[in-house]
């Protein structure tokens, strides 16, 4: 084994590892602490590759932690058969809790989920501006009527 290789080896051994950890740890973190280690989390299509939903860990607070195609962290909170159900996490929302995050550099697009509602402090962009959650329970987009939503800053485009 060369030098290179040797080197190699050991940071995808470390960074296997760290991604093991987080998984661990993602019980006791907030939304905000798991988005601020998404370099450690595995994205969706390669995670069902190496094995099916139905035997992953499930769980609202403690259950497998991926990312979707969308770049949005998920929670595994039902097992399923996704050799039977391909479809993304956004598409199963019954088997997935999103994990969204009060960092306005994290937001993502809006979208409506009664099983993943925005909390209080929580972001997300919309119509070209990032916006923070007023209320927790909130399914509804920025700008609706009765719904609080603080504009925090236009998107920059980069």
């Amino acid at each position: 084994m060369t030098d290179r290789e040797l080197i190699l080896d050991t940071l995808r051994r470390m960074g296997k590892s760290i991604a093991a950890d987080l998984q661990t740890r993602s019980s006791g973190m907030t939304g905000t602490e798991i988005n601020a280690e998404d370099d450690y989390i595995p994205d969706f299509a390669e995670a069902v590759k190496k094995e099916n939903m139905r035997n992953r860990k499930a769980g609202q607070t403690d259950g497998f932690v991926c990312k979707s195609t969308e770049g949005r962290v998920v929670r595994l909170i039902q097992n399923y058969d996704s050799d039977v159900y391909t479809a993304e996490p956004e598409e199963l929302p019954a088997q997935w809790r999103f994990v969204w995050s009060t960092d306005p550099e994290k937001a993502l697009p809006f979208i409506s989920l009664s099983t993943s509602p925005y909390a209080n402090g929580d972001c997300c962009t919309f119509d070209g501006f990032v916006w923070r959650s007023g209320q927790d329970g909130n399914v509804w987009e920025p700008g609706t009527t009765n719904v609080k939503w603080e504009k925090v800053s236009a998107l920059v485009e980069g």
